[in-house]
């Protein structure tokens, strides 16, 4: 009995070694197009070595000489040891002259064939991945697969990234024009005014640090922020690798309600309080929330999550992780010692997400303990350096530094000028505008901070009640 014939991939059914040619042999005549085929057509996306080969060997005797000859092309082919049938193959690139008019439809055949491959490699390890055999736990799996698909389907894809000085203005003035007549969101506003004035919003596609030394209230800060973003019905993505999800809604609550957190954690509230907590939880059920609480997540599953929260809520306004040393490392970071490195590599790959989702990333994080062997406390820049040079990747650091908390003496000191609850929020980085520093207020007892200039607009606001 015959066994059945599996059907063919698009490779097998379309040899392309006829388009390959085509590009090969037009720009061996024509030497002058090789850069502008260069910066569309790798060699690996040739389909047969053969061809890779003669590709590769163009592309580097035009960069080293400026220009194609023959008898280099011969010698290097053999030397390669691919071209067996050398004078062969140079009197098909010299004789199957195709007109220039031929080279931009046979390089858009060359890459499109590589794309339909690179699904089918994709399609095959995702099998694998899924296959009853593999170890790996569902949701690890199912990071993996996307991972697979976005580098299959972004391999290859190329977008412009060079422009003229008239289409740089053209793109600029229309860009300008649209901020102007509200097109377009210019930042997710925090809703704190003072720090809205000095960084204009959080903008799509960047990455921002929110960084302070511990017991500072950088995950309060951060809340305090989604909330004012939610309650203008904009999706907010919070991966919290250290609170559980009900901490957050409990701190949301308090925050809402303006209760005091310790009577709250103890059931011990009145019924005034009680009235308020109940309206809290009202508005707050109604306000487009997604949380991720599982500890020890890799910067993968991270990725995987964030696109499920931008899907389902069809474009997230903000996405806050906290915090960045609770992300898991790859094993080889700790027996290697390049933990420095690999956190690093974690940060470059949130903001290259924050890029891809077109969305602002929140990312909280330590500060170094180096900070402590200053006379001034206040953090600076360099007091990322030991996480992975997160000032020269992050679009944007905010630092968060409260005097009163940095020792016993200044806490002493701070209650004695009535100055415990003063917190500096300063905008250290800025790549899209201006750096500065607001002063706000910590309520301990509501987990909340408060702008000044907000308190300032709420108290001119006529009173409706």
């Amino acid at each position: 009995m015959a066994r059945p014939q599996k059907s063919k991939g698009f490779a097998e059914k379309h040899d392309f070694t006829q388009e390959e040619f085509q590009i090969l042999g037009i720009l061996f005549h024509n030497p002058e197009l090789i850069d502008e085929v260069a910066d569309q057509l790798k060699p690996e996306q040739f389909t047969h070595s053969q061809t890779r080969t003669i590709y590769n060997a163009l592309l580097t005797q035009y960069q080293e000489y400026g220009e194609i000859s023959k008898t280099r092309l011969y010698l290097r082919l053999e030397k390669e040891g691919i071209a067996r049938d050398g004078e062969k193959i140079m009197e098909q690139l010299a004789s199957g002259f195709v007109t220039p008019s031929e080279l931009k439809p046979a390089v858009e055949l060359v890459r499109s064939n590589y794309q339909r491959q690179q699904l089918q490699r994709a399609a095959l390890k995702i099998q694998s991945l899924a296959s009853e055999e593999s170890d790996l736990e569902l949701e690890e799996c199912q990071a993996r697969a996307q991972e697979i698909i976005l580098a299959a389907t972004s391999e290859g894809v190329t977008q412009k990234h060079i422009y003229t000085m008239e289409e740089a203005l053209a793109k600029a003035y229309q860009a300008y024009m649209d901020r102007k007549a509200k097109r377009i969101d210019t930042g997710v506003y925090t809703g704190f005014i003072s720090l809205d004035k000095i960084i204009g919003g959080f903008k799509k596609g960047h990455l921002n640090v929110l960084a302070a030394s511990t017991s500072m209230g950088k995950s309060a800060f951060a809340l305090n922020m989604a909330l004012n973003i939610l309650k203008r019905k904009v999706p907010v993505g919070i991966i919290s690798l250290e609170m559980d999800a009900q901490e957050i809604i409990d701190r949301l609550i308090i925050s809402e309600a303006q209760v005091r957190g310790w009577n709250y954690s103890q059931g011990e509230t009145s019924e005034k309080e009680d009235s308020r907590i109940a309206s809290a939880i009202d508005k707050l059920h109604l306000l487009p929330l997604a949380i991720s609480d599982e500890r020890g997540l890799t910067v993968s599953q991270v990725r995987a999550r964030l696109r499920k929260f931008n899907s389902q809520m069809g474009g997230l306004g903000l996405a806050i992780i906290d915090y960045l040393q609770m992300l898991q490392l790859p094993t080889d970071a700790y027996s290697h010692q390049n933990i420095a490195r690999a956190v690093g590599e974690n940060v470059l790959q949130l903001r290259n997400l924050s890029l891809e989702l077109e969305i602002p990333i929140l990312l909280i994080s330590q500060i170094s303990r180096s900070f402590k062997q200053r006379t001034d406390k206040k953090p600076i820049l360099s007091d990322l350096r030991d996480s992975g040079n997160i000032e020269e990747i992050a679009d944007g650091v905010i630092f968060l530094y409260r005097h009163a908390h940095t020792s016993v003496s200044a806490r002493e000191e701070s209650m004695e000028e009535g100055k415990e609850r003063e917190t500096e929020v300063i905008v250290a980085k800025n790549r899209a505008g201006m750096t500065g520093m607001a002063k706000f207020f910590f309520e301990e007892e509501h987990i909340k901070f408060m702008d000044p200039e907000n308190l300032s607009l709420e108290r001119s606001m006529p009173d409706h009640g």
